[in-house]
């Protein structure tokens, strides 16, 4: 037998801000509950756990005897806890101050909770950059885990990997410790004995060796099988029975003990990672495929161990510039964190402004992988109420009600977008993309109407058509390949570019509705293909703003009218044929818009003075109606249009990745009205459409 080995286990868990409580209470009946009940009637095992801020505020709302656990874990000293950024952000991607704030109001929590001064922190996603060194300190943070993987991208080899290292940035210095990615593809997924087996290759005689595991509490009970691994076949009372037998030379130890017992291996500058499947999932398609193809040929070849260092993927910040929608948000969030830095005065509502913003900092609705994230609509949506909301309440510091217009780059693509604030809503145009609009929220309820995302390719989806069942039990979720219905293949269906509202088509030909919704529609052109300017005009206390475009056939105007006082906006287009010949076609414009429940009694699509009713999934067609509306609980909306028109409605719904395999996720709806126009050269033509908002469904029945 080789030297003594030093295993420090971990556990991380985190639940995004949004989530469902049902989600939510099941994670705990499947895995946090019976994983913490376990150390309890263990007191000799000791070990490390991780709980972002939001989970732990739903633990002590819903499971206050939780708690008594956790603090009796606490005061034995069995249970070390770990810091992080309270709402679990991804650390760089939020300004510098908040990284500081993040984290001291988690270690602030667990101080008044459980008593414990944390020393060691929990990095979200293990998103490591160098810069982060200095405000880890600032915040008292003496060490953290990331994966190994950050480790070998240095050149070290993995045996140098079991002890910790010391990071440094401008003379600020924290210490760090690998996480094995062995390790996380063995534990829960293999038989105990595999793990020993491996802690043996681990233990040399020079010194005393530290291996690490700090992965998901959710592998533990929540991960699809786990459960019936972890607690109903006995996996944890054996994997617990096998390291006492081996404990001549295995010690289980926390991370404060051995930094106290033990010296670090010297100094490390780690580079820009995070985990291996992060760095792949950052990736664009294309680029993933190829990663993927060159790590078969490199391990069929017999030379990954010497190679993998050596390869990697993306970087985390790419997931803005892959995920437009990502970008948004994110910008949204800096945009209002910037106001509230810029207001001086002390106020209870720049305060409650400041705790809405680091809510919307929360990393889940950012990003896209193997889990859900980006394409859960409910994770995205949560994000930008509690956006909306922070600006609510700088509202009412400046106690404005006039219609603001602002020009700037505000989502840092190199060009200027027109934000209009009003007592009701946000308006987001992009003059170069059509002169089309982003986002539109209903600030009396902090929400997002239009909040649609776009169908693209994810590399990921080649797979659906070789899944033979659900493939994967008794493996980990990075492993396992599964459908959750039956046909996902022929609902791949993928948009040309990002979806926003107020599109304009001149068709030719009208397109069928399965043409509009499979994305094979063939305009004659549409409003990508005009080169808008843009003026605004003040209309007695309202806002009117116009953008005009041209092309060789039209000169299209389209009119938005924003009301001082009133939720409603009106918009007007002209059209004149500019070409020297007469042309008729058919004019169509399109919305979007996302009320979260497809298929929910309380929330329906209407015909105003007919009995037609239908889900906000609906899919069809409607040949002369010039009004429509939406009924949810919380918003009701309808729009009036001048004349009839055709109207078109189809779900949009992307496949993608979840936890438990490939799903099929409501989006949003479009709705697509066609209007059939003849001019004559110079002939002009016009229409106006009016949309009502509101939340107690108080509505105008004139069209003024």
């Amino acid at each position: 037998m080789k030297g003594k080995i030093v295993f420090s286990l971990g556990f991380h868990n985190h639940q995004p801000i949004g989530n469902f409580d049902f989600i939510i209470e099941k994670a705990y009946r499947l895995s946090y509950k019976p994983l913490i009940e376990f150390f309890l009637k263990n007191s000799d095992f000791p070990f490390s756990v991780h709980f972002s801020g939001y989970l732990l505020q739903w633990l002590e709302k819903n499971h206050p005897e939780y708690f008594k656990i956790l603090k009796i874990l606490s005061d034995r000293g069995q249970m070390e806890i770990f810091s992080g950024g309270f709402y679990e952000p991804i650390l760089p991607m939020i300004p510098d101050e908040d990284k500081i704030f993040q984290i001291k109001k988690l270690n602030k929590y667990i101080w008044n909770k459980f008593g414990q001064r944390p020393k060691g922190m929990w990095l979200a996603e293990r998103v490591w950059e160098p810069h982060l060194v200095k405000f880890l300190a600032e915040a008292n943070i003496e060490y953290i885990v990331v994966d190994d993987a950050h480790f070998l991208f240095t050149g070290l080899r993995p045996e140098d990997l079991f002890n910790y290292f010391i990071m440094e940035e401008q003379g600020y210095t924290v210490k760090v410790f690998p996480i094995s990615m062995k390790l996380r593809y063995l534990i829960p997924f293999h038989e105990p004995q595999e793990t020993i087996d491996y802690l043996k290759n681990c233990s040399t005689y020079e010194k005393v060796n530290i291996v690490v595991l700090f992965d998901d509490g959710e592998k533990f009970g929540l991960w699809p099988d786990t459960y019936k691994t972890v607690y109903e076949k006995g996996w944890l009372e054996r994997f617990w029975g096998i390291l006492k037998e081996n404990s001549s030379w295995i010690e289980i130890m926390n991370y404060r003990e051995y930094v106290e017992k033990f010296p670090p291996a010297g100094r490390i500058y780690l580079p820009t990672a995070s985990y291996r499947e992060m760095m792949e999932w950052a990736l664009y398609p294309n680029a993933q495929k190829i990663l993927e193809e060159m790590v078969e040929e490199v391990k069929k070849e017999g030379k990954w161990e010497r190679y993998s260092p050596f390869i990697r993927g993306g970087f985390w910040r790419n997931f803005l510039a892959k995920y437009p929608e990502a970008n948004h948000i994110h910008k949204r969030m800096l945009y209002v964190r910037e106001k509230i830095k810029n207001i001086q005065m002390k106020s209870k509502y720049k305060d409650l402004a400041l705790e809405e913003i680091w809510q919307a900092q929360a990393n889940d609705a950012y990003w896209h992988g193997i889990f859900g994230g980006l394409y859960l609509p409910h994770l995205r949506s949560a994000v930008y109420s509690h956006i909306i909301k922070g600006e609510n309440y700088l509202d009412r510091i400046y106690k404005k009600n006039n219609i603001a217009l602002k020009f700037l780059d505000f989502d840092c693509d190199g060009k200027e977008e027109i934000i209009i604030e009003s007592k009701d809503f946000n308006l987001y145009f992009a003059p170069h993309f059509g002169a089309g609009l982003l986002e539109w929220d209903f600030k009396p309820i902090s929400f997002n109407l239009i909040d649609v995302l776009t169908r693209r390719v994810e590399a990921y989806h080649e797979k659906l058509f070789s899944i033979r069942g659900n493939v994967g039990e008794g493996k980990t979720i990075h492993e396992r390949w599964a459908v959750k219905e039956k046909g996902l293949e022929n609902l791949l269906f993928y948009d040309k570019h990002r979806r926003f509202s107020f599109k304009e088509y001149f068709f030719k030909e009208v397109p069928s509705l399965e043409e509009l919704w499979q994305g094979k529609d063939n305009p004659w052109f549409d409003s990508l293909n005009f080169s808008f300017y843009w003026k605004k005009a003040k209309l007695r206390n309202n806002l009117l703003l116009s953008f005009i475009g041209e092309n060789d056939y039209f000169k299209l105007e389209k009119v938005f009218v924003i009301y001082k006082y009133e939720p409603k906006l009106e918009v007007i287009y002209k059209i004149q044929n500019i070409s020297l010949e007469e042309n008729s076609f058919i004019f169509a414009w399109e919305v979007l818009f996302n009320f979260l429940a497809p298929e929910h009694d309380e929330y329906y699509l209407y015909i105003p003075n007919t009995s037609w009713k239908s889900f906000l999934r609906s899919f069809g067609v409607e040949e002369e109606i010039d009004s429509w509306g939406v009924k949810t609980p919380f918003i009701n909306l309808i729009c009036k249009i001048a004349e009839k028109v055709k109207w078109y409605r189809y779900p949009i719904e992307t496949i993608s990745l979840s936890e438990e395999g490939f799903e099929k996720v409501y989006q949003g709806s479009t709705f697509l009205h066609s209007y059939n126009v003849n001019l004559k050269p110079r002939e002009k033509w016009s229409t106006k459409i009016i949309f009502y908002v509101d939340s107690n469904f108080k509505t105008s029945n004139n069209l003024s």
